[in-house]
Formats: structure tokens, C-alpha cells, sequence
């Protein structure tokens, strides 16, 4: 099962904007931390000069330094500034580094390195080795400053940085899904017309959409137009054709009775005649509903039905029958209305005719349409309950007691892809007829 476009859409560009966002992250966190290290060996490289400027050789090639021209920060305890001087054999140390030591590198002339190491204290050192020549001799001299107070800082402009990104990311993301929302809006007044459209509500969809979709909907129109036509010239065709057989067999059936032949002969013309009446209905009924497409005006439980139970009572003046109606509320109809009234008003019809005192409709929807329809009647056997659940129905006519009705609302029930059952009312006595219906038709 596909996901629908809009939840594409947001997936989609919500992956972007978080993987945008952390990469984001990553390059702010990784440059911050080197532009901070290039500041740190630069100011590192001050001192370097500082340092050696305090340095000189006398006559016997000691190495002397001038401790007055140093920062006092090289003689505090652990300040987290150090240095180590080295020439040959003679080396100088930091009193910051108090009796601790750190890795000197010594590098030729002209040469400096600088790298990461730990110190005293658990400190974190960037340490910068560069070398000269100083009156002839080689000098080494290795600088280290604490990263820990600097990187602790820039973990904390991080933080505050993922928290305003973060932000930023909640706003870009609602005002994403308002503007996919405001973008597909479109789409969902076609959903909602297609609705309408199956509903019978409206017979064409809006063409006033956007440009990527008009031609789908100028398609679907040109169908639907197309698809009525059709089915009203089909329409015409069958009314026709009904009209034109009736009349023959009409001639047919007065004639058989003016024959000179025996009565018992007569009778069964006229009763194959008449049968040819009932097979032409049936089959004229049936195509009807084959050509349907189901887009006309739908059946509705609170004004349709109690127009023809009307009717039912107006054709059985004299029976009394009480036709008792149980309709959930806001019941929704997947069946065209002329349909409907000849589904219902065949089993309401035939009830009514077998019914002692009482019948019963009864209509539920929930995840489908269920309709039933029983009678105080004196039902039929069970052996022939069978006969009227065959989905073939070619023996519904000879049926006692229900007839052809049934076989015509058989094959309504069979066109829009419901099912039909009978079985005996548990509570009334008589025949009862189940019918379950999707409400969305394939």
C-alpha cells in the first residue's frame, strides 16, 4: 500500500532539513575547533619570539635566559602555560611546570611543528616546537597552552548552537507542513469531488486546479461525458426494445386464446408466452444494471423509503400491513436510488404479499451497508431456502411464494458486488432476506 504524497513529501524534505541541519552541526563544531587552534599556535608563536629574545650564550656556550623579560604566567603553578628551551645538553623548563615535565620535540633550524599532548592535571596541551640558531648554535624551543578552558567554552557555544538550530529546524518544519498543506490543498478538493462524484452529489470534477493536474481532470471529465452518453443512448435502447417485444407477445397471447384447440393446450402457450414476458424483464433488467456506471443521484433511507413504504401501504389497502422500520442514523448509501427502490421495493413487495400482520426493514452501516427485510409470514421450506441462496437463481421463478422480485433483486445486490442470503426471522416467523453491501464500490 502506497503512503500518501503529502507523507512522502514531509518525509522527504524532513530528512533533508535534518541531515542539512547536522552536517551543519558537524562543520560548525569541526572549523570552530581549528580556527581556535590557529589562535592559540599564533599567539604560542608570540611568545616563541618573546622567548627567545631572552635567550643568549656566553663566552663558555651556556645557555642563559633573562627570567625579567618572561610572562609571569610561566612561573605560576600549572597556569596551563609552559615552555621547555633546549640546546644540546642544556635544557630549560617552565616553573609553571613546577616538578612536572612535558614531551619535547627538538626540531633543526628553521623548522616548527605542533601537536596535541597531555599535561599536568589532566590538561589538554597544544604544544608548538620551532627551532633556530642563536649565535651559532642550535636552539629548540617547545611552548604548550591549556585547550581545556577555550575547548570548554566552544562546547558551550555548541550547545547554545544545536539549541537555536534546533529551534530554527521546529519553525522550518511547521512552516514546511503549512506549505505542503497550503500546496496540495488542491489535491484533496479532487479527493473530495471524487467522493462527491461516486456519492452521485456532482457530475463533473472542478477543471479549476493546477497545472500539473488539469489534464488528468480534463481526461476524467471527457470520461465521465463520454460514459453518459453511452449509458443514456443504452438506456433508450433497452426502454425500446422492452416496448417493442411486449407488443408482439401481447398479439401472441390473444391470439393462442382464439385458437380452436384444446383448453389444456391454450394454457400452456399462454403460460410459455408469459414466461417469455418474465425472461425478457429479467434479462432487460439485468443489462440495465450491467451498463451502469453509478454516478446518478443515491438512495436516501429518510425520504426514499418512507415515499415507498407509501406506496406499499396505498397497494394493500384492505391487509393492514405494518411495515416497522429500524435505520441507524446518518446512514450512507452506495446504491443509485432508482436501483434501490427496485431492490427494496421487490423484497418490501414481497413481503408484504405473504405477510400475515408484520414487516420489518432493518438498516445498519458500519464498514458496510447491511439490510435486511422479514415477514410474520409463513416463510418457505428449507430445502427451497437453498434454491433462493443460489447464486445462479435460473430456478427463482419456480420458487412457491417468491418469485421473480427476488431474482431481480438478486441480481442488484450481484452488480454492485454485494451478497444476498434468506433464512428464516428468528423473531417474526416468516422469510427474512440479509444483504450486505460495500459502501465503496470497485
Amino acid at each position: 500500500m502506497m503512503h500518501s504524497l503529502e507523507s512522502r513529501l514531509s518525509t522527504g524534505l524532513l530528512l533533508s532539513l535534518l541531515i542539512a541541519f547536522a552536517l551543519l552541526a558537524v562543520l560548525v563544531s569541526v572549523n570552530i575547533r581549528y580556527v581556535t587552534d590557529d589562535y592559540v599556535a599564533s599567539r604560542l608563536q608570540h611568545d616563541t619570539g618573546t622567548l627567545l629574545a631572552a635567550l643568549s650564550f656566553d663566552n663558555e656556550g651556556r645557555l642563559l635566559l633573562d627570567a625579567q623579560r618572561i610572562d609571569q604566567v610561566y612561573n605560576q603553578p600549572f597556569s596551563g602555560h609552559y615552555f621547555v628551551i633546549s640546546s644540546g645538553t642544556q635544557t630549560h623548563y617552565s616553573r609553571s611546570l613546577w616538578d612536572q615535565r612535558i614531551a619535547h620535540i627538538v626540531v633543526a633550524g628553521g623548522q616548527q611543528t605542533r601537536a596535541i599532548q597531555s599535561g599536568p592535571q589532566q590538561q589538554s596541551l597544544l604544544v608548538l616546537s620551532s627551532g633556530y640558531t642563536l649565535q651559532g648554535y642550535p636552539v629548540s624551543i617547545s611552548l604548550a597552552e591549556d585547550l581545556n578552558p577555550i575547548r570548554q567554552d566552544i562546547d558551550q557555544f555548541i550547545y547554545v548552537f544545536i539549541f537555536i538550530a534546533g529551534g530554527i529546524l521546529l519553525v522550518l518544519i511547521v512552516l514546511q507542513v503549512l506549505i505542503l498543506r497550503s500546496s496540495l490543498r488542491p489535491l484533496q478538493q479532487v479527493k473530495h469531488q471524487l467522493a462527491q462524484l461516486e456519492q452521485g452529489k456532482i457530475k463533473r470534477l472542478d477543471s479549476d486546479v493546477p497545472a500539473e493536474i488539469e489534464p488528468v481532470i480534463n481526461e476524467l471529465n471527457q470520461l465521465l461525458t463520454v460514459m453518459g452518453q453511452r449509458l443514456q443512448r443504452s438506456r433508450d435502447s433497452l426502454s425500446d426494445l422492452a416496448h417493442a417485444i411486449k407488443k408482439p407477445l401481447t398479439v401472441m397471447r390473444q391470439t393462442i386464446r382464439r385458437i380452436d384447440t384444446a383448453e389444456s393446450d391454450r394454457d400452456i402457450l399462454v403460460e410459455q408466452v408469459d414466461e417469455i414476458v418474465r425472461l425478457s424483464d429479467r434479462i432487460l433488467k439485468r443489462a440495465r444494471l450491467a451498463g451502469h456506471s453509478h454516478s446518478d443521484k443515491r438512495f436516501s433511507f429518510d425520504t426514499d423509503l418512507a415515499a415507498l413504504i407509501e406506496t406499499l401501504a396505498m397497494m394493500y389497502p384492505d391487509r393492514n400491513i405494518q411495515i416497522e422500520k429500524r435505520i441507524d442514523h446518518d446512514v450512507s448509501c452506495p446504491v443509485e436510488r432508482e436501483d434501490m427502490l427496485e431492490l427494496l421495493g421487490n423484497l418490501l413487495d414481497n413481503a408484504c404479499k405473504w405477510a400475515q400482520h408484520k414487516v420489518r426493514i432493518s438498516v445498519s452501516s458500519e464498514q458496510q451497508l447491511h439490510i435486511s427485510v422479514e415477514d410474520d409470514g409463513p416463510g418457505t421450506a428449507p430445502e427451497k431456502m437453498q434454491a433462493l441462496s443460489y447464486r445462479g437463481r435460473r430456478l427463482d421463478e419456480t420458487v412457491e411464494g417468491h418469485g421473480f422480485g427476488l431474482a431481480i433483486a438478486s441480481d442488484t445486490v450481484d452488480e454492485y458486488q454485494g451478497q444476498i442470503s434468506f433464512d428464516k426471522s428468528t423473531e417474526l416467523g416468516g422469510l427474512k432476506v440479509d444483504i450486505v453491501l460495500p459502501l465503496k464500490q470497485k
